[in-house]
């Protein structure tokens, strides 16, 4: 049970006795129900955001009392940066969830870092740069292969559609089973999905780390004619 739960067992207690009166029927009490679940959801991981923003820099900034403090606190942010501990606090929840994901980014970058010789401010961003490409690279392509997995069991395992038409009154797709007519908009809105959105987000993200990549080789490369 989440910490929701009592909140929303109340909200839906109190939407359903709003709608009898009102005269609505179950299915449009079910419906406020719905959006008044999502609208709570919404709301409390917006306070989740600001409780733990709030609660991190106070924590951080409650140690700072001095010069000295915020000197020292530069310097250990610094090292984190080089380490990549900055890195993997950035990349969101993913970090907390996989684990290996995390490790491997950070022993990509620790490689780079020796491969590429990366020493100045200006490589580091574009090394970061070329791995959060990469990092988001893996998360959709992550996606991709689930809603595939979803598509080819609804499509191959459960019953297949045989024909589809499109209403325009309503933009609806309507599906012709092998057993019955039914609305099943849901599984060529996936198929729309990977088509449309991430499988181009995916080249994108293909290209955006080979020219930070690029990038960073060309700025070694100018490094090396200066310093000759």
């Amino acid at each position: 049970m989440t910490r929701e739960s009592p909140l929303i067992y109340k909200m839906a207690q109190e939407i359903q006795d709003k709608g009898k009166v009102q005269g609505k029927s179950k299915e449009e009490i079910r419906k406020d129900i719905d959006r008044g679940i999502e609208e709570l959801k919404k709301r409390s991981l917006e306070e989740k955001k600001k409780g733990y923003l709030g609660y991190k820099g106070e924590l951080e900034w409650a140690g700072i009392g001095s010069q000295e403090d915020w000197d020292k606190f530069k310097q250990e942010a610094l090292e984190g940066y080089v380490e990549g501990r900055f890195f993997v606090e950035r990349i969101g929840r993913c970090r907390e969830v996989d684990a290996t994901l995390a490790a491997t980014l950070l022993n990509m970058r620790q490689a780079w870092i020796k491969e590429y010789d990366v020493k100045t401010v200006p490589e580091f961003v574009l090394l970061d740069m070329a791995l959060v490409s990469y990092f988001h690279y893996l998360r959709i392509n992550t996606e991709i292969g689930d809603l595939e997995g979803s598509i080819e069991w609804s499509y191959f395992i459960l019953d297949a559609p045989t024909k589809t038409t499109t209403r325009k009154e309503d933009n609806e797709r309507t599906f012709s089973t092998t057993e019955k007519m039914e609305s099943r908009a849901r599984l060529e809105d996936l198929v729309d999905r990977l088509k449309e959105n991430l499988l181009p987000l995916l080249d994108r993200f293909n290209r955006m780390f080979i020219r930070n990549l690029k990038a960073l080789r060309d700025l070694k490369r100018a490094n090396i004619q200066l310093n000759i």
